[in-house]
């Protein structure tokens, strides 16, 4: 399932970025701006840009920075879709889905139905065993109204023939409800305590069953359909988020009762993953409604396994404003058997005392034998391929020296990728102690001056940088203009990579230069001048630093770089190249 393109840049052109906003935060104008406080950090003085024309926003301080899709994403948590369906119904258009979103809408509808027949089944008379285990659970009728909580008679057909007539094979096929044999469809669920899994907007997609007389499997999940995956939701997240907008925490346990048990105790900001360990994606949507996050996992040697999968799921996308917890229980225990057994009390002071990312990564490389050679080699075999899933260059520069300290040797240079991510090139070109404020300014304003004349994407003015791979940023930009020169500016940001060239092209949006086709390729060509200079004063650095000897491996490698690059060289740049090849540090 897709949505057109065309349909995504018709959407923007019918919405007012203006008007999405400042429905939300109060605008005002200044100048060729309106100005806010921006939401996505504490900002005490108004520091977001909306620019009206070119249909954009951006922060001075964080530098977040998109269209109105983006805005709404960040804003109000949603997925992509869901925003594009949010903007689209204020402008009174449809979504035209490709291949078919309505076929996959269908079985949710089933879901629903399934639901209701599930939770009108729940009752003395029906389910006696059912409304009595739940009793014995301490869990209220409230709260089972509240999570929708139902129960599937033991019969093969009981939902099947509730389902009304002329409902298709594929759509029973393909709502995960049912299973079948022989070409004949029977109740996938039956004799089980129903848990209805909700998404983030609230549809059921799925079901989970918990078995009230002998059997197995003790708990039964729908299987994955094309609307429901597993290791993307989370079971209670919709009923969090009902209660709370701005969540300030989340407790993420492993089972439906964990958190329904919290919930009758008080502790309504639990979720639960789904019959799966904690997966990138789990952690990512967490991430999106909290900073704080709780991993409260079972006192046995499954939960100290899901512990340990959490953390190298949460690695690779760790922030620096994101704190993470873990929650150990004794032996036997769970979080529900812990709070009932327990108390209120003594579960939130668990959660006091509970042991961050960082301390409970570092326990892990010291169970290893430290006193020993052989016994901090382990510990560094251990934990060099973990710490070198962090993306994060500060927190993996953090655990790389604490585990340094810990080993007796420096794990930061080992396992180094031999060659940077262009990404990392790209940030090095205007952010490295090398450069200048001046430098950056200059690539603000070459990207201001190609916004208001695209036109001049095309001048050879830029082909002196065509060769140096810090600079493949603005042939991107050159090129996208080339191809479509009333390109939007959103567009191109998504064409970036690098946050920090983001940054740079959405303050050259905001700030709106209004330039003659003229004075855009003159300030282009300028600040040209400037890159261009700054390049042959690096070069010049580096072999005075050569001629007194304190040249480092690394500067010598980027001296040998930059003139290797050159259009032309000279018997200079040969004498050079050589002396750089045949003396050694």
């Amino acid at each position: 399932m897709s949505i057109p393109t065309s349909f995504i840049d018709q959407l923007l052109d019918q919405t007012d970025i203006v008007d999405v906003v400042g429905r939300r935060i109060p605008l005002n104008k200044k100048g060729s701006n309106f100005w806010c406080q921006c939401p996505f950090h504490d900002d005490s003085n108004p520091s977001m840009a909306v620019n009206q024309e070119k249909q954009f926003f951006y922060c001075f301080v964080c530098q977040e920075s998109g269209n109105a899709i983006h805005f709404l994403r960040r804003y109000e948590n949603l997925e992509f879709v869901d925003a594009i369906e949010t903007l689209a119904s204020s402008a009174g258009m449809t979504v035209p889905y490709e291949n078919s979103r309505s076929e996959k809408a269908k079985p949710s509808g089933l879901v629903e139905k399934a639901v209701k027949f599930y939770q009108a089944n729940l009752n003395e008379a029906t389910a006696p065993k059912a409304v009595q285990y739940l009793k014995d659970r301490k869990i209220t009728g409230a709260t089972a109204k509240k999570f929708n909580i139902g129960y599937a008679q033991d019969k093969w057909d009981g939902l099947l023939n509730h389902i009304e007539p002329g409902t298709s094979s594929k759509e029973l096929d393909e709502s995960g409800l049912f299973s079948k044999k022989d070409e004949r469809f029977y109740d996938r669920f039956r004799g089980r305590v129903i848990f209805p899994i909700r998404n983030i907007k609230g549809d059921f997609i799925a079901m989970g069953g918990r078995i009230i007389d002998e059997g197995e499997p003790k708990y039964l999940n729908s299987p994955e359909t094309s609307f429901f995956n597993k290791s993307n939701e989370l079971f209670g997240l919709y009923e969090v988020k009902e209660l709370e907008k701005n969540i300030a925490s989340l407790i993420v346990v492993e089972g439906y009762m964990d958190v329904i048990g919290l919930y009758e105790h008080g502790i309504k900001n639990a979720v639960a993953t789904l019959g799966t360990a904690v997966t990138p994606n789990h952690v990512s949507k967490i991430m999106r409604y909290t900073n704080k996050i709780f991993f409260a996992f079972d006192g046995d040697l499954a939960g100290g396994k899901a512990a340990w999968k959490a953390v190298e799921n949460t690695f690779p996308i760790i922030r620096e404003d994101i704190n993470i917890h873990f929650v150990f229980f004794e032996e036997g225990h769970d979080p529900d058997s812990y709070i009932n057994e327990h108390g209120l009390t003594a579960f939130q002071k668990l959660l006091d005392e509970s042991i961050s990312l960082s301390s409970y990564f570092l326990s892990k490389v010291k169970e290893y034998n430290l006193e020993t050679l052989e016994g901090r080699a382990q510990a560094a075999a251990f934990a060099i391929p973990v710490v070198n899933k962090i993306n994060n260059s500060v927190i993996k520069e953090i655990y790389a020296t604490e585990v340094s300290k810990l080993c007796g040797m420096d794990i930061k240079t080992m396992n180094a990728p031999s060659n940077p991510s262009i990404r990392q090139e790209l940030d090095r070109a205007v952010t490295s102690s090398s450069n200048t404020p001046v430098r950056v300014k200059a690539v603000i304003n070459i990207f201001s001056a190609l916004l208001a004349f695209p036109a001049i994407a095309k001048e050879p003015i830029f082909d002196d940088l065509k060769n140096n791979p810090k600079f493949d940023f603005l042939f991107v930009i050159l090129d996208l203009y080339k191809q479509t020169p009333d390109i939007k500016p959103s567009r191109v940001i998504e064409s970036l990579e690098s946050d920090q060239i983001k940054g740079y092209f959405s303050e050259a949006v905001v700030e709106g230069l209004e330039l003659s086709e003229k004075n855009a390729l003159k300030l282009a060509s300028d600040c040209m001048d400037i890159l261009l200079k700054n390049q042959k004063d690096r070069e010049q650095t580096l072999k005075d630093k050569y001629n007194v000897q304190s040249i480092t491996p690394a500067e010598r490698r980027d001296l040998q770089q930059i003139i290797l690059k050159k259009q032309e060289i000279t018997d200079d740049d040969r004498n050079w190249l050589e002396k750089l090849s045949s003396k050694q540090d």
